[in-house]
């Protein structure tokens, strides 16, 4: 199979999932300086079951840190905080338009969605670390980096099991085995649906660039998204065959946000990685209040 057959079969799918417009809306509205809570709050409502999920995953353990019920969208958002309304959106979403259809064989979404949303949680974490301004968006960045996988695995399944058992068997990188086996890989075709659902630019860029910070135009976010990655591989929510051993200085997300001023030398690594050790039961909860239902192994 070649590049430009992967792409000639993607322009014919009629059915390709698509990303609610309130939802697009919702992650682009985010971004301007002028939004306030009115704004936010009017857009989720345009969506009844939309709304109806977020209040409900407000109120879930995962979240509830209040005496008294979340009545409102108005009243989640001043409590979570809009970054966190629009990662819930977000999450609830994406994790809605892409169901398991329970193939058996290969490729596990339940292992895919563990380590997006342990990437997704590390990299907020390390932001923080950081103190960098990304206003929540690298936790977003997490959550789709990988998005091009389950497209392929739609689409292409019996290619791409096979990149996933060469991948496996030959202790390499899963996008190598997808450019050798497909001719393009999980982030050209991940990028290529942001394209379609009109995600902000940042997030099209974490979805390309993510194993290349440096070739990325949002370069920190990117960097952050891409060391989270790493760290959540090596902290056994790995998918694919790369190898979990590394240093960390030799990255080029660390190297970028080096350049770039971030006192990345200054972060104790050994704290941080250690402080991953509740980034499991993270997930599983996180999971279990976005879907609904239990994240069981």
């Amino acid at each position: 199979m070649t590049r430009d057959e992967v792409l000639k079969h993607l322009e014919k799918i009629e059915d390709l999932p698509t990303l609610p417009e309130v939802v697009s809306r919702i992650i682009v509205l985010a971004q301007s300086p002028d939004v306030n809570i009115r704004d936010l709050s009017g857009l989720i409502h345009r969506d009844p079951p939309l709304a109806a999920k977020v209040l409900k995953v407000a109120n879930a353990p995962y979240y509830r840190c209040f005496l008294k019920d979340i009545d409102s969208l108005d009243r989640a958002i001043i409590l979570l905080g809009m970054e966190e309304i629009v990662n819930i959106v977000t999450s609830v979403s994406v994790m809605s338009v892409f169901v398991d259809k329970g193939r058996g064989t290969g490729f596990k979404r339940k292992q895919f969605w563990n380590h997006c949303v342990a990437t997704g949680i590390i990299a907020r974490s390390f932001a923080r670390e950081l103190s960098a301004k990304t206003a929540g968006k690298e936790f977003v960045g997490g959550l789709l980096h990988d998005i091009g996988k389950i497209l392929l695995d739609a689409y292409f399944h019996s290619s791409f099991v096979e990149a996933y058992e060469y991948s496996i068997e030959n202790r390499c990188p899963l996008f190598m085995a997808e450019s050798r086996i497909l001719g393009i890989t999980h982030m050209e075709v991940g990028y290529l649906l942001a394209l379609k659902w009109g995600l902000p630019q940042y997030l099209g860029d974490i979805i390309l660039n993510h194993h290349w910070p440096d070739k990325a135009r949002f370069k920190d976010m990117v960097a952050i998204v891409s060391i989270a990655n790493l760290l959540a591989k090596a902290g056994k929510y790995a998918y694919g065959g790369e190898k979990s051993s590394f240093i960390l200085s030799d990255q080029s997300g660390w190297q970028v946000l080096d350049n770039m001023g971030y006192t990345v030398g200054a972060v104790d690594m050994e704290r941080f990685t250690m402080s991953m050790d509740n980034v499991g039961k993270e997930v599983d909860s996180y999971i279990t209040t976005v879907s609904g239902h239990s994240n069981g192994r």
